[in-house]
């Protein structure tokens, strides 16, 4: 009889440990992982389907997780940051994808901007061509860049939020090298679900901090942001570079998006040759604190608007004006910057970039309804 039991016992075993051995290397080990890691990152607030649907089941490892404040703060902003990678594969006898997805989601405006002064407030686009606006209802922009030397995929998403909590901002970049091809935002299914992250989280830090903003509709493409190739004749314009006109050799190409209603927008000049010669930017709610911030606050200089400035001449080469928008305590930010030497600048080219400056803002400024923006002019800061 005990040799029966013994017996009994010993088989068991055996299938225990073989259903082990099935769950470890058959995967099962790596997908609670990953779950478990998905579920706990930046507090929870990740859709865990789009982002396996990006980096896969397996072999996935987090990196740097921080979190601070919350909407009802009153003296540090809400800020969270998480990434999800690919870890590689060791002795796996054949190439192994990598990629990554990276989360920043910030409560709007930052409250603790003193001792942010060595930094950005905000996620920047990288891109050197204009972003395109995401629409179907989002407030947000999608954009392709380069980081480190690997494309990236950024989609940012601005949420108002219910009256006295401030906004939500989440941007999400996907490293698009390597394990995604050569040409991967061609395919309109893989850009999507790219962008479809930054949705989801975005609705989901909505609910996670009380937030209670109105949402976008379920994303069923996402816009393919203008390449270098893909550029029109100023007087062909008609998205961001609308109304602008042509000058000889120096502006004869137009990059642009679609005007939209969009926390951020850009249009990029060129020559004949395709050099960028002016690029203008239209910058709303936290695009326009930061960059009042990386443009002024950071370099020491007097902060012309603190001191009732309403456009002028930074220091940095930067042409600039302001709006009013309704809903915004930060005043609409609006730039151009002129490549090439100072020094070797005309009064007609002066005269030139503030018409074009005038014109650039105007026209966001009508799309966005705000006021009319302050006249361009070349006054320094004070």
């Amino acid at each position: 009889m005990k040799r029966h039991v013994a017996r009994a016992g010993a088989g068991l075993g055996a299938v225990v440990l073989l259903s082990g051995g099935f769950f470890w290397f058959g995967g099962g080990y790596d997908r609670w992982s990953t779950g478990r890691l998905l579920t706990n990152a930046c507090d929870g607030v990740l859709p865990a389907d789009q982002v396996r649907s990006i980096l896969g089941e397996r072999h996935l490892k987090a990196g740097a997780d921080d979190s601070e404040g919350s909407l009802d703060d009153t003296t540090t902003s809400l800020r969270v940051a998480c990434g999800i990678s690919r870890d590689t594969e060791k002795n796996a006898g054949k190439p192994v994808d990598d990629g990554s997805v990276t989360v920043t989601i910030n409560g709007v405006p930052t409250l603790d901007r003193e001792e942010r002064r060595y930094e950005s407030l905000y996620p920047t686009m990288r891109s050197e061509l204009p972003p395109a606006p995401l629409g179907q209802g989002w407030n947000g922009v999608f954009s392709v860049g380069d980081s480190h030397g690997e494309a990236e995929a950024t989609t940012a998403v601005l949420l108002d939020c219910a009256p006295g909590r401030g906004d939500l901002l989440v941007t999400v970049s996907v490293d698009v090298d390597g394990y995604l091809g050569d040409t991967p935002l061609d395919n309109p299914e893989r850009r999507t679900a790219f962008a479809r992250i930054a949705t989801d989280t975005a609705a989901n830090a909505s609910r996670r901090w009380n937030c209670d903003a109105d949402l976008g509709e379920p994303l069923t493409t996402a816009p393919l942001p203008v390449n270098k190739d893909e550029y029109v004749a100023p007087a062909d314009a008609k998205g961001t570079c609308s109304g602008i006109t042509a000058r000889g050799k120096a502006v004869a190409r137009a990059w642009e998006s679609e005007r939209g209603t969009a926390p951020l927008e850009e249009c990029v000049l060129g020559n004949t040759e395709g050099h960028t010669t002016y690029q203008l930017a239209a910058h709303y709610g936290p695009y326009a604190e930061s960059a009042r911030h990386d443009y002024v606050e950071r370099s020491g200089d007097p902060d012309p608007i603190a001191a009732g400035q309403r456009s002028g001449f930074l220091r940095d080469g930067r042409y600039w004006t302001t709006a009013t928008c309704p809903g915004s305590g930060e005043p609409t930010f609006f730039s151009l910057v002129l490549y090439g030497d100072e020094a070797k600048r005309s009064d007609a080219d002066r005269t030139y970039a503030l018409s074009v400056l005038k014109v650039f803002a105007e026209r966001s400024a009508a799309a966005h309804h705000c006021a009319a923006p302050a006249a361009p002019t070349a006054t320094t800061a004070p």
